[in-house]
């Protein structure tokens, strides 16, 4: 059912998507990139021992590239900021702003929408791909280190690699696996890590550096701070 649900949602979205575009409807645009995160997010439904290999089609081949360009076209320069949740956005997010001194003000973000262009313009993925990995799980303030521990403890169950992380005073080093190396923040666990990660710190978590050492994707993140710091 998961599977049949993400092939509508990401078929229907990437249709709305491309006319709102079309037409200038900002919110059809909304729409359309969200019905894409739903679609994903339903990949990822339990019921399966892994992810069904379409999934992994899906993230390394269209939607990873839509992402991608998506990217690009909206200029995104900034930092992505990975926010645990709390009341505007109850199962956290990632935002990424155009301005690479960007930053996001959490009063003013809300899950349902995608784009934004006041106060900061940026990118809002709220819920992540990768959330049904987290959902559940009784992360916020639990610490980095269990957080990682328990959000890996999923991934294996479906048969995923999964992180490994390395906290250091304010900084936090992610080593994980991507099907989606061009827009990382669109791979279920990749994303499912990041906001796993945020929840157990109890603070927004900025990504300062991205790379890649051993076929693993590499993530420097930094510590920034509690929500009420944000808003």
């Amino acid at each position: 059912m998961g599977k049949v649900s993400g092939i509508f949602l990401t078929a229907l979205g990437t249709v709305l998507w491309y006319a709102g575009g079309s037409s200038g409807n900002q919110a059809m645009v909304n729409l359309g990139i969200g019905s894409i995160i739903l679609g994903i997010v339903a990949f990822s439904l339990p019921g399966w021992k892994c992810l069904p290999p379409e999934a992994g089609e899906v993230l390394g081949g269209g939607h990873c590239a839509l992402f991608s360009n998506l990217a690009s076209d909206l200029g995104l320069r900034g930092k992505a900021f990975v926010l645990p949740p709390y009341e505007n956005l109850p199962r956290g997010g990632i935002f990424i702003p155009v301005s690479p001194r960007g930053s996001p003000n959490l009063g003013r973000l809300f899950e349902g929408r995608v784009l934004y262009s006041e106060p900061e313009p940026g990118l809002l993925l709220s819920p992540v791909p990768g959330w049904r990995f987290i959902d559940g799980l009784k992360l916020l303030g639990s610490g980095v280190g269990y957080a990682a521990s328990a959000v890996s403890g999923v991934l294996d169950r479906f048969g995923l690699p999964g992180a490994k992380v390395f906290e250091e005073d304010d900084t936090v080093e992610v080593y994980v696996k991507a099907s989606c190396k061009e827009f990382p923040y669109a791979d279920p666990v990749v994303s499912a890590v990041l906001v796993a990660l945020a929840s157990g710190a109890g603070e927004v978590l900025v990504v300062e550096e991205v790379g890649e050492v051993k076929g693993h994707l590499k993530l420097l993140l930094r510590k920034a701070g509690g929500v009420e710091k944000w808003l």
